[in-house]
């Protein structure tokens, strides 16, 4: 009886003592850190490690052993907090400035806790520093102004409240000369250099400012552009129609004198001749200014090429004779600007042309300026149309409402025609004044539409515009070529 007692008792302890040894994991399936998931986040005096993991089994235990030696014995473990297949761990009472090793310690229900690799962070330091910002490269150069690419590549341990450019025609620009901020925090960014002299040699440093003070980059030179003399006829402003192309606007819209042949501009910007064009005609005496599309004059291979035509039927309106051309192709001739002599050379240079759908497109929507205007709606003296601001308009010449805006009205900003002609029009503004249309004779919308024709063809009957109304504007608009709409020229800036 005695005996049958031990061996119940030795097989009760042998029974306990196979319980309290872990079974060893079923799968040959590995615990994974996701590293490339891993973000860790360092402080002056600690860290924040999250990430993911790739196992499909339950973890039971995960820990994060922290230390300043590669060998971690006697590191200090932290609890690692975990969220279906995340982690997230809060290190605290580590040193600033340090290298720091740490590995993950994983308790999975294997025989043995499973151990990563060792990595490395380092804390932040507790002095902050200047921040550091890079002078990239000069852009934009033009007579008066220039862009400069920078980047504030480290704050320096405090927030970059304020970046820009300086610049002097002396070396070492800084802030106390001119500056031009834009913006804070880190990056890149553009900043522009503005009233300055032709022909000039300007240096030129990136600054950025945090608590610690100010951080200069890299010292540039430019050299701005030598100052053109403006040709006759145009006004002395400079815009880009794309980013290496910039042209002069003549001085008015487009006209014509049948009984006489000749082209003209108008005096005034905000001038139209209006209903007066419903006397159209091979003989009429005054002006006209709607045309249909590609009427200018030379015989090009269109059935219509003449300024003063009628003919309700598009296709007769094909530059060169085919429905794909546009103004600008082949010999030119179909472009209203081709036969326009202002000057002595024109007829032999032939320096007018019209814009191209994608010129004008980037005029209003993509060029880059120092104000960040390009153009407003505007009702000067009355007339109500479009203002146009010159690559190096400054927002401080003179106030404007709802700049850039294609849905403001006319009435935004109203300019008597002395304000016009002395603040405005003598630093370059161009204005377009919202002249109507023209179908066969009868002539609508003057004063509340405008219609510029475009060098672009588009499809077997139109043609495209740039259209404009009160609430509404559009650098896409086709057109049937028989209309007649108004025409604004330009001349390439050749330096």
């Amino acid at each position: 009886m005695m005996c049958r007692k031990i061996i119940v008792l030795l097989s009760m302890m042998l029974v306990c003592m196979v319980s309290c040894v872990k079974d060893p994991k079923p799968s040959m399936e590995q615990f994974q850190i996701l590293k490339e998931k891993e973000k860790v986040t360092v402080g002056t005096d600690g860290a924040t490690i999250v990430g993911e993991y790739a196992y499909s089994g339950g973890v039971d235990s995960m820990k994060v052993r922290v230390g300043t030696e590669e060998h971690l014995y006697g590191s200090d473990d932290y609890d690692v907090f975990l969220n279906g297949k995340s982690y997230y761990v809060d290190i605290k009472g580590l040193q600033s400035g340090t290298l720091y090793y740490y590995r993950y310690i994983v308790d999975y229900g294997a025989a043995t806790v499973w151990q990563s690799d060792i990595y490395t962070f380092t804390t932040a330091s507790d002095e902050i520093q200047l921040p550091t910002v890079v002078t990239m490269e000069m852009t934009g150069v033009t007579t008066v102004s220039a862009s400069c690419l920078c980047n504030v590549v480290d704050d320096g341990g405090a927030e970059v409240k304020e970046r820009g450019v300086c610049w002097s025609k002396s070396p070492h620009p800084d802030i106390s000369s001119h500056a031009f901020a834009n913006g804070g925090g880190l990056g890149e960014y553009e900043a522009f250099l503005l009233e300055l002299e032709p022909n000039t040699v300007y240096y030129v440093r990136a600054y950025a400012r945090n608590s610690k003070g100010v951080g200069y980059g890299e010292e540039l030179t430019f050299t701005t552009l030598q100052e053109l003399e403006v040709p006759l006829a145009c006004l002395n402003g400079f815009f880009s129609v794309a980013e290496d192309r910039q042209v002069w606007f003549s001085q008015g819209n487009l006209m014509y004198k049948p009984s006489m042949g000749i082209w003209g501009f108008a005096e005034q910007q905000s001038s139209v001749v209006g209903y007066d064009n419903a006397n159209i005609g091979p003989d009429y005496g005054g002006w006209i200014d709607l045309f249909g599309w590609g009427t200018s004059g030379y015989d090009h291979g269109a059935v219509c090429y003449q300024p003063w035509s009628t003919v309700k039927n598009d296709t007769s309106y094909y530059a060169y004779g085919s429905m794909e051309s546009n103004l600008y192709d082949q010999t030119g001739q179909a472009d209203w600007g081709y036969g326009v002599v202002v000057e002595e050379g024109d007829a032999e240079t032939h320096p007018w042309r019209t814009l191209s759908f994608e010129e004008w497109n980037y005029l209003f929507h993509e060029r880059v300026t120092p104000s960040g205007a390009r153009f407003a709606k505007a009702c000067v003296e009355g007339v109500n149309g479009v203002l146009l601001l010159p690559d190096d308009w400054n927002t401080s010449n003179y106030g404007l409402n709802n700049i850039n805006q294609e849905g403001a009205s006319f009435g935004s900003n109203i300019i008597t025609m002395v304000t016009f002609e002395s603040e405005w029009e003598t630093r370059g503004v161009v204005f377009l004044p919202a002249s109507g249309w023209r179908k066969e004779l009868d002539v609508k919308d003057v004063g509340s539409m405008g219609l510029y024709w475009t060098a672009s063809a588009y499809g077997t009957r139109r043609s495209i515009v740039l259209y404009f109304e009160n609430d509404f504007l559009n650098t896409d608009v086709t057109r049937p070529r028989s209309h007649g709409c108004s025409v604004r020229l330009v001349r390439d800036v050749v330096r």
